[in-house]
């Protein structure tokens, strides 16, 4: 049996899982605006929509939407034959956004690598950045696991053991 939440109960949690966000390191408002995106049924609202449920004015809608857009949490659509833009959810959102970080570990690796050549792998400044360069080589690795398996999952069906 399904149960639904009333009004005020989505509220209050869209706000608290706002707030896990942030703490995560999201910017409050993109947290917010994710967060009533996430919870809505469709997972698209318009930013008049946004703004209204969110009780802030456009401009700041607007912010969060370029920044959620910019890290792929979120897309742009405009319905056929309506002048008015919608935000969604990006479908696979979170695999998607992890994803993406792997570009950025490689980047990582590669300037500690080039630190250790720089300043030796005896010093212990080359000591550290060879230990940076390792941990992001093994987490670069991890993430392209993990995806693979999950994206098998997804294809398949079924949930992990």
């Amino acid at each position: 049996m399904v149960t639904r939440a009333g009004e005020d109960a989505v509220a209050h949690f869209r706000e608290r899982f706002a707030q896990i966000l942030v703490e995560s390191g999201m910017p409050r408002m993109a947290a917010r605006v994710y967060a009533a995106l996430l919870v809505t049924d469709s997972g698209r609202l318009s930013a008049a929509e946004l703004a209204e449920r969110l009780g802030v004015g456009a401009p700041a809608i607007s912010g969060a939407v370029k920044y959620l857009v910019q890290v792929r949490l979120v897309e742009r659509g405009r319905a056929p034959g309506s002048r008015h833009d919608f935000c969604r959810i990006h479908e696979h959102t979170w695999s998607h956004y992890i994803s993406q970080s792997v570009p950025v570990l490689v980047h990582v690796q590669t300037g500690a690598e080039e630190g250790v050549t720089l300043l030796g792998p005896d010093s212990p400044a080359g000591r550290r950045l060879e230990e940076t360069g390792r941990f992001f080589a093994f987490m670069r690795e991890e993430i392209e696991r993990s995806m693979a398996k999950w994206r098998r999952l997804q294809e398949s069906g079924l949930e992990d053991d």
